[in-house]
This record gives structure tokens, C-alpha cells and sequence, in this order.
């Protein structure tokens, strides 16, 4: 139990027309959903969606999200690298009751390092997730390329 939080790619077809992207047991597949990150209790970046992107990702529902978006977190998972105080903490409106370290907590300095260590991967991961959003589609294909964020606790 806890913040668990994850961002996506889906790559959805249309399956009104022919060809769709094949079938699974039968049934037309209407998309891909690929797993670019899964994060647990870094209330931090879940802050960053809910303050830049939207309040509704408080509410574990699923929200879209463009590549520019993601290229400004990008930015800031790697400012928060060098700057411990470049992602806030969740503030006490959208902190959930299994969200991770507090602020007052002994430890939330080491904890907040821990997911800072991180967070250049993470950069460089949602990087690749930017261009492959960015690939220009053959319309023909009726291929549409889109990110989703999603929180559960």
C-alpha cells in the first residue's frame, strides 16, 4: 500500500478500418501500452503532475499528457539532481496517507536522496519517451502516439 504511480506510452489504433494492428484471441487490439517508468512514493514528481499537468492526478485517474510536458519534467528530475529543492514536496492538499517521508520525518532528507539519485535515469528515460512521441506519422497507418500518467494508493 502507498503512492505507486506510473507513465506510460500508447500507441492506440483505430480498429474501424482495415487494416487494424492485428488481433489477440480473436479480438481487433486497439493498442500498445508501454511502460516507461513506475515510481513508488516519490511524492515529489507526483506533486510535479498534479501542479503542472493536473489536479486530477490526485484522484488515481489516468491523465494524458504531451511531450512537451514531459520534456519539462525531463527538465526538472534533472535540476533536482543538483538542486534538492528544485521538486517540492507534496503539499499537505494532495498528501495521501502512505505517501513516504514527511518533511518533519528524521530520515526524509536521506529518503529525498535517495529518489534524487534516480533521477537522471529517469531524465534520460522520459527523453526517449519525448522523441518517440515525436515521430512523425503516416496518417495512412491511423496510428495516434500519446502519454498517460496514472497514481494508485
Amino acid at each position: 500500500m502507498g503512492l505507486d504511480h506510473y507513465l506510460y506510452l500508447v500507441k492506440a489504433y483505430s480498429v474501424s478500418y482495415e487494416p487494424c494492428a492485428g488481433t489477440v484471441d480473436g479480438f481487433p487490439l486497439e493498442s500498445h501500452r508501454l511502460q516507461v517508468l513506475c515510481w513508488r512514493k516519490n511524492h515529489w514528481v507526483h506533486q510535479w503532475f498534479c501542479a503542472n499537468v493536473s489536479e486530477a492526478a490526485n484522484e488515481c485517474r489516468e491523465i494524458e499528457l504531451d511531450h512537451e510536458q514531459l520534456a519539462l519534467l525531463a527538465d526538472k528530475l534533472e535540476a533536482w539532481v543538483d538542486d534538492p529543492e528544485a521538486l517540492p514536496p507534496v503539499s499537505d492538499k494532495l498528501r495521501g496517507a502512505f505517501f513516504g517521508a514527511r518533511v518533519t520525518d528524521p530520515d526524509y532528507e536521506h529518503e529525498r536522496d535517495l529518489y534524487r539519485a534516480e533521477a537522471k535515469d529517469e531524465a534520460k528515460k522520459i527523453r526517449q519517451a519525448v522523441e518517440w512521441l515525436k515521430v512523425p506519422l503516416d496518417r495512412t497507418d491511423r496510428e495516434y502516439r500519446y502519454a498517460t500518467y496514472q497514481a494508485s494508493w
